[in-house]
């Protein structure tokens, strides 16, 4: 399957090569099994980590043996995985022993002279190996010694050793040195005419003891003619190791005493890694979603590749970009858009700091779009100053830019003042629009590309479109879900009802349709004074929710006139007749109304601005009279969560005293006369909220000199600390 993980395995199979290893082995290995042939060489083959370099040897295995033919021979050693310059000696040995033997077996089925004769120099070899490792190890041993005294842990491996060699040396008493053994092998090999080619992988694993003792080996344990060594790291990891290993100055000038030859992976083609990518990308969609990309998500993926793409340098970095699109893709494919996804991979694999910063970055521009929090200036100022050090690049088209990082991620700017750079404002369509297609900029997906899960203070999508279908289906269900939203408080102090609320904006309410259009609307009516209660005090400093409310009722209206007029004007009729959120409906929806349509105010706007007709919205208020008129109505006054609100929505609507009288009659006792005065308090800010009591309020009800001589009336009573609060308001509206 596409989607299953690529296991980063060294390539084996030339029809999965995509950088052309095959063809450089073909290449390679006759030059390889050239230099078996002569006096010794050693050959370092250079590449960074996740370059190749397997793979390639890999390829040249499978050319070399072919070479076998001739008495070439090839033995491959990891040396990270011997443990010990004892085993690393027999690695090598062993199978130099054992392809001798075979070569015995093999002449010992020939007859003749020739053929005992050259039995016999083959049995002598391979005596002369087996004797020439355990003395090997011995000299190794003394290195590791005297190396004890400085390297923690070398002296126990060096006793080691060093019993194996006295072992062998009471086995093989008579045994020449390791001197004179290699000097008989040496000629032995060219007398047989047998090479080897000896692939030592991986050294750029070792840790700095190991890898002084291996590259120690190459020259000093194993140094024969016939025999070319191939030896496989990243130059600087493998320098650095001998620095530090030998406590020199420069391990690659170290390294060049040992190499005779090198030869360097060749970097991929321009544009190879980007194609890989993309090609594989595509086959990713196109298996999890069922269909190909196309159109404009295939046209921003190909940019999302060209531009972040160009920090591929490995072909191990591709591997590693497409393994987190084929792990995670699958489980958040309906909460990302596919490109800003991809595009994520690419820079988390080749600039780790900057997707580590953009997680923070958009984690905190979320609450903010949200209003769930704010940001200090000198937080943005540090945000700022990260950004730029990990973009420093003035070029608009580079990938190190923040030019370049404007293009996807809201809010970043080119600027010299390090708070200007971070969390600009941009435009409500801008951050809808991010919303709709659930780009890495949305402050309410931007977590599923990090985490797999949407942010806490985010409303699945899947529960948010159960509200949808109940505005569709049914209108009393959702009403009642409202009314628990607006119980529920997120960590900021906001309801979960109130993130409903900023969902629905224009773009959103937009793509809805008639039934959506009118639940919503009716939904609203009727549980807006519940949600007013719940919030009354709250969010003094921000759109309270019966603004945003209001805002979204006229945007479904409008949306709904221009779908069905007549549907528009039977639930604007109905609303009045039957919504159960009086308060709302006076005071903050139909007033707005009012004075949209220059009913009230001096900030009329023109017909082509309204939602409705002059000639619906008479009927509506109407409506509203008979109701406002009726006792039952003025019975649940007292009780309303905004009283100021509904008693100038109630003017504004009838003109007449209805209003009026009812507050005067409310205010014959002392508790309904502090209660009203308590409620026509405005407020305001200066160094903290002030709620003070102005004349001109209390005037279009109450005589202000009655007021005020009243209260002083009962300064001394039961009522006294509520008295002195409303003074103290009345005081400061003067200020």
């Amino acid at each position: 399957m596409t989607t299953a993980l690529d296991s980063d395995r060294a390539l084996e199979d030339e029809a999965k090569d995509q950088f052309g290893f095959a063809g450089i082995a073909k290449r390679l290995a006759p030059s390889i099994i050239d230099a078996s042939k002569g006096d010794g060489m050693v050959i370092g083959l250079e590449g960074r980590w996740g370059s190749g370099k397997t793979s390639l040897l890999n390829f040249l295995r499978a050319e070399l043996e072919v070479a076998q033919d001739d008495g070439i021979h090839t033995i491959t050693i990891a040396p990270w995985l011997n443990g010990d310059t004892s085993s690393l000696v027999s690695s090598l040995l062993e199978p130099m022993t054992a392809i001798l033997k075979k070569r015995e077996e093999q002449i010992a089925l020939a007859s003749g002279e020739q053929a005992n004769l050259m039995k016999e120099r083959m049995a002598n070899v391979g005596r002369l190996l087996r004797a020439y490792g355990p003395k090997t190890a011995r000299r190794i041993a003394s290195v590791a010694n005297v190396a004890g005294y400085v390297i923690p842990g070398a002296q126990a491996l060096g006793g080691v050793l060093e019993a194996g060699a006295n072992a062998a040396d009471q086995v093989l008493p008579l045994e020449p040195t390791p001197s004179e053994i290699k000097q008989e092998l040496a000629h032995k090999f060219q007398e047989l005419d047998i090479g080897f080619v000896i692939i030592l992988d991986d050294l750029d694993r070792l840790e700095p003891e190991q890898a002084v003792e291996v590259i120690r080996l190459v020259r000093s344990v194993a140094d024969f003619p016939r025999v070319a060594y191939l030896m496989c790291y990243d130059r600087e990891v493998l320098a650095h190791a001998l620095t530090t290993g030998l406590k020199v100055a420069d391990g690659d000038l170290f390294l060049q005493k040992i190499v005779q030859l090198t030869f360097n992976i060749p970097l991929p083609e321009p544009f190879d890694l980007r194609t890989q990518f993309l090609e594989e990308a595509k086959a990713i969609y196109r298996e999890v979603m069922g269909k190909n990309l196309e159109g404009a998500l295939l046209e921003d993926l190909m940019s999302a590749v060209d531009r972040e793409g160009e920090g591929l340098s490995t072909p191990r970095e591709v591997k590693l970009s497409l393994n987190s699109i084929r792990f995670v893709f699958p489980q958040v494919k309906d909460d990302v858009y596919f490109p800003d996804f991809c595009r994520l991979q690419l820079i988390k694999t080749t600039h780790y700091k900057l997707y580590k910063w953009l997680e923070v970055y958009l984690s905190v521009r979320s609450v903010l779009i949200t209003r769930d929090a704010t940001v200090s200036k000198d937080e943005k100022a540090k945000m700022g100053e990260e950004l730029k050090m990990l973009l420093p690049s003035e070029d608009r088209e580079s990938t190190g830019s923040i030019w370049c990082l404007q293009r996807f991620i809201p809010g970043v700017a080119v600027e010299e003042e390090a708070v200007a750079r971070v969390f600009n404002p941009i435009s409500p369509s801008a951050v809808s629009e991010t919303i709709g297609l659930k780009r890495l900029g949305s402050p309410l997906h931007y977590r599923f590309y990090f985490a797999l899960t949407g942010p806490k203070t985010v409303m699945p999508d899947q529960e948010f479109n159960t509200l949808l279908e109940m505005a569709r289906e049914d209108v009393a269900q959702l009403t009642t879900r409202l009314t628990e939203e607006a119980m529920k408080r997120r960590n900021s102090g906001r309801t979960w009802f109130e993130h409903v609320l900023d969902r629905l904006d224009d773009k959103y309410i937009s793509d809805l349709d008639e039934d959506q259009l009118a639940g919503i609307v009716l939904a609203l009516a009727g549980m807006m004074d519940f949600a007013m209660k719940k919030n009354h005090g709250l969010n003094a400093f921000i759109f309270s929710p019966d603004r945003i409310a209001n805002d979204v009722a006229k945007s479904c209206l409008e949306r709904l006139g221009e779908l069905n007029p007549e549907r528009q004007a039977a639930v604007f009729r109905q609303i009045a007749r039957e919504g159960k959120a009086i308060n709302w409906l006076v005071g903050v929806f139909f007033r707005s109304q009012l004075s949209r349509h220059g009913r009230i105010g001096d900030e009329a706007e023109s017909s082509e601005q309204w939602e409705i007709s002059d000639e619906v919205l008479d009927e509506a208020i109407d409506i509203l009279k008979e109701r406002l008129s009726r006792q039952d109505t003025k019975e649940l006054i007292p009780n309303l969560p905004n009283i100021s609100a509904y008693l100038y929505g109630w003017l504004d609507l009838t003109e007449d005293n209805q209003a009026v009288e009812w507050v005067r009659e409310y205010s014959e006792s002392n508790e309904g006369f502090l209660a009203i005065l308590n409620q026509l308090r405005s407020w305001l800010i200066s160094d903290k909220v002030y709620y003070p009591l102005a004349k001109e309020t209390v005037t279009r009800f109450l005589d202000w000199d009655h007021v005020t001589a009243r209260l002083a009336s009962m300064q001394d009573g039961e009522f006294a600390d509520r008295v002195a609060d409303l003074q103290l308001a009345i005081e400061q509206s003067r200020r």
